[in-house]
Formats: C-alpha cells, sequence, structure tokens
C-alpha cells in the first residue's frame, strides 16, 4: 500500500517508520526543512506509562479556572471570541463529567505500556544512542495534592506498574536539586519510567525509517483534502485519513468521509491535495493519509 503521512514530528517519523516496517511505500510530507521542528523540537519528553491520563477528567475544569490566577499555571487559555474555541471547551468540559473515566484511564495507561515495551524493542534492535536519563519524580505540593493521588496510585499498582509514595524528606533525598523553600507535601517515584530527548531520537528514527525506503518531502506544505477536483494540486486516492500535524490538524479544510460518509474515514474517495513544493511533484496515487 503507498501511503501519505502528512506531519513529520515524533508521531509523523513514528507513523512512517513502523508502516515502512510492515512493508508499506511511505511519503511523508512536512512544511519545515527537518523533523520534528515544531512541538517534537523540545518538549519534556516523558519516556514511561506511569504519569498517562486523560486530559478529559474530574476536577479539571476547577483547576483550569484557578490557574486562570495563578502565576505559573500548570494548564493555561487564554479566551477569545472564536466560535471554535468555546466549542471545544465546552466538549472538554462534557467530558470531564463522563462517567467512564476510570475505564479510559486504564485503556490510556495500557496503550502506554505498549509503547514503552515497543521502544524498548526499537532501542534494543536500532541501537538508537540518544540522550535519556532513567526515573520520574513526580512532586506534589500540598496535602491535597497528595489525597487526590491516592486513586491513580492504587491503578497503577492494580497494573502492575512500578511506584512509590515518597514524603517531602524522601523526595529531597532522591533529587537533591529542589528548593528547599518551596512548599512540598510528598511525591511520585517511577523508577521505571524517564526522560529522553525527543528530537534527536525523532532524527535517529528518521535515518532508520530512510534506510526502509521512507521519502521524507520537507519544504512541502498540504493545504487541504477535499473532494472535487483543482489545478493546483498532486491528485491522490485516499482509504484512511491519519494526521500527524499536532495543532495544525485544526486548519485542515474539509475532509472526504469526516462528517457524511457514514463509516466516519475517506476510504476509497478520490481527493487532491493543493500543496507547494519544493521540487515539481507529478499527480501522484496514493492508497492511504
Amino acid at each position: 500500500m503507498k501511503v501519505g503521512v502528512i506531519g513529520a514530528g515524533i508521531v509523523g517519523v513514528t507513523t512512517a517508520y513502523e508502516l515502512a516496517e510492515d512493508g508499506h511505500d511511505v511519503t511523508v510530507f512536512e512544511r519545515h526543512s527537518s523533523v520534528a521542528s515544531e512541538a517534537s523540537f523540545a518538549h519534556a519528553g516523558l519516556l514511561g506509562s506511569g504519569d498517562v491520563a486523560p486530559w478529559a477528567a474530574p476536577g479539571l475544569p476547577g483547576r483550569l479556572l484557578r490557574d486562570l490566577f495563578s502565576r505559573h499555571p500548570a494548564m493555561r487559555v487564554r479566551p477569545s471570541f472564536d466560535a471554535m474555541q468555546w466549542r471545544w471547551l465546552w466538549r472538554w468540559w462534557s467530558a470531564c463529567r463522563a462517567p467512564n473515566f476510570p475505564q479510559r484511564h486504564i485503556e490510556l495507561l495500557r496503550l502506554a505500556q505498549y509503547s514503552r515495551e515497543r521502544l524498548r524493542v526499537l532501542d534494543e534492535r536500532l541501537q538508537l544512542d540518544f540522550e535519556r536519563s532513567q526515573g520520574l519524580l513526580l512532586l506534589l505540593r500540598e496535602e491535597r495534592d497528595v489525597a487526590a493521588a491516592q486513586p491513580r496510585l492504587a491503578l497503577l499498582r492494580e497494573l502492575g506498574i512500578s511506584v512509590r509514595e515518597l514524603d517531602a524528606a524522601a523526595c529531597h533525598a532522591t533529587e537533591p536539586g529542589l528548593h528547599r523553600e518551596q512548599p512540598l507535601a510528598g511525591g511520585i517515584q517511577l523508577p521505571q519510567d524517564g526522560v529522553g530527548n525527543c528530537r534527536q531520537f525523532a532524527h535517529l528514527l528518521r535515518d532508520a525509517a530512510e534506510r526502509l525506503g521512507v521519502e521524507f518531502r520537507f519544504g512541502t506544505v498540504v493545504r487541504a483534502l477535499e473532494t472535487g477536483t483543482r489545478s493546483d494540486g498532486a491528485e491522490l486516492q485516499l482509504e484512511h485519513l491519519a494526521l500527524t500535524t499536532g495543532f495544525a490538524s485544526s486548519r485542515a479544510t474539509a475532509v472526504p468521509g469526516g462528517n457524511g460518509d457514514k463509516h466516519g474515514n475517506a476510504m476509497a474517495h478520490r481527493a487532491r491535495a493543493a500543496a507547494r513544493y519544493l521540487d515539481p511533484v507529478s499527480a501522484e496515487a496514493f492508497d492511504a493519509w
């Protein structure tokens, strides 16, 4: 199958590698000149499953409201008159009240455990040499944070994830660099988790993907995916749609199968992508995006 991947962040690069390893013919389109140039450039790079939870969870709306008046908010929202923002906030608030949160949390943790195992296999096979450190310490500033963490700790132990609950003194002993004048009630230590250099990993995996035949087309902006005929783009055959463009996915225009198609995908539709390429590209047929 000939597959197109839009976006060469960490998700796009890993998606391209996995598809190529499964035997597909993969082309990656990226508007920047290299991989991991935006959100994947310098984020925390957490590796593991213990610090994973749905962003729509009970208690988060109240925390968001408190953070609006905080100097160092964990969550930040800039209210505007954009109707799309308020529709998203309403859906998020509704999801935070959904009764199936525990099951969604379990499913997300299991997915994270699978991802960690997959990373271990790739690391052993490809001998990826990237910056990383083992162990993760999550700080709990107030006693109410310690109390709120108990159900989460119980769930992690139930799923077999190694976790230790530390008091303030043990946190300082584990990480001597912590500021002793800052309030600290305790912490959660995840010895199997860690952090890594995401951008460095993405570049190494890009090299591995290219050895499998993946083609990266940098300086390419995909402006739209839509039905109909245009004269300024390459013709594409869509079976499935998977954007790996992070926040930029919200800029996409109408996608065939996204709403009206009862199957909820873009299967067997002809589409065109209005794109700007550094090098001329003739019309090409892709089986999936």
